[in-house]
């Protein structure tokens, strides 16, 4: 474990490159002594990690080795500074006795790797150019289709990664939603370091500083805890959802799930399933539109612009309706039909 304890940064970069030379040691029959790092940038001070570091080639030329920690969550890559004879490296992965990444299931061109599409399996055919690991294919992009079970080379895979911008400024703990950012492809040479590379964004995900447009996602940025919605108060199975009612509390992250709630906006207008307990994480079956207009009740129906001309009739809801519908309602006096659209309780606008 590198980085536990209080130690400086100093001996913490000491620590980190120690471990790596050790692991890609171990990857080859090259003798630790010949491995060499260029020194990090003077910028980038090493954090102390709670748990072990992992270690990988991110690229097939092995010229860069990425250290990982999961708590906190940083990367780090390394770069090799010596012409390294890991040649071993390549023949070992060329050798046909070792297993290879394939295919776990049928891939399409321009689709982004996760860790569940590639798995090991036998390697038959020639494997030069072919992946050990499957953190090097995360956030990657394929060239071609792929079937089940085929072997993935360097050739089937984008040179660059896919990494994160923001399309929009983020405030501090703002939800990290898919409408925020975009994927864009940047050169493994133009990697900024610690960049977030996973295919997925952990559901829930936020940022933990103000962030522009523009501005890649690092693995730095999330937040470490996740924020989800809860109760205030005990509900029945049909009560729409008052102001007060709900409140966002966080969660950890292991029991956080993508069927949880995350943000209190655009709830108006719901009503849960179920019998719901005050202080219970919400999850998106809970909650569906709520019953906003009830037939045989008299509604209110506004046909105009509010800001130029506008009336308001009373009329008799001929059909139950939740918001956006379109319901039917009656005159009493005259006995016209109109229809109307649903748009909160009780109200209804028209044409």
């Amino acid at each position: 474990m590198v980085g536990v304890g209080s130690a400086s940064a100093a001996n913490l970069q000491e620590d980190l490159f120690a471990s790596a030379t050790t692991w890609v040691a171990a990857q080859s029959t090259t003798g630790a002594d010949l491995i060499k790092f260029a020194p990090l940038d003077p910028r980038i001070k090493v954090q102390e990690c709670l748990s072990k570091i992992e270690f990988d080639f991110p690229f097939n030329n092995k010229s860069t080795v990425r250290a990982k920690c999961n708590q906190p969550n940083w990367q780090l890559f390394i770069k090799v500074s010596n012409s390294l004879p890991i040649n071993n490296l390549e023949a070992k992965q060329a050798a046909p006795s070792k297993q290879a990444m394939v295919a776990k299931h049928g891939l399409v061109a321009g689709q982004i790797l996760t860790a569940n599409d590639v798995e090991l399996g036998p390697d038959a055919a020639s494997s030069s150019g072919s992946f050990l690991d499957k953190d090097a294919l995360v956030g990657r992009m394929l060239k071609r289709n792929m079937a089940k079970g085929q072997l993935l080379l360097a050739q089937d895979i984008e040179n660059s990664l896919q990494v994160l911008k923001l399309k929009q400024n983020l405030r501090a703990n703002e939800l990290i939603s898919s409408a925020v950012y975009e994927r864009v492809a940047v050169g493994k040479e133009a990697i900024p370091v610690g960049v977030w590379l996973g295919a997925e964004l952990p559901p829930g995900a936020r940022v933990n500083r103000d962030m522009q447009a523009g501005q890649i996602l690092l693995s730095t940025d999330l937040a470490e805890s996740r924020q989800v919605v809860f109760a205030n108060t005990n509900m029945v199975a049909g009560q729409a959802l008052k102001a007060g009612s709900l409140r966002l509390e966080k969660l950890d992250q292991d029991k956080v799930s993508r069927t949880h709630l995350f943000e209190l906006a655009g709830l108006d207008g719901f009503e849960v399933t179920r019998t719901i307990r005050a202080g219970e994480a919400l999850r998106t079956t809970d909650l569906r539109p709520a019953l906003l207009v009830k037939r045989g009740e008299m509604v209110v129906l506004s046909i105009g612009k509010p800001s130029e001309f506008e009336i308001t009739i009373k009329l008799e809801a001929m059909q139950d309706g939740r918001m956006g519908e379109q319901v039917k309602l009656k005159n009493a006096e005259t006995g016209r039909i109109l229809n109307g659209i649903v748009t909160g309780l009780g109200q209804l606008r028209g044409s």
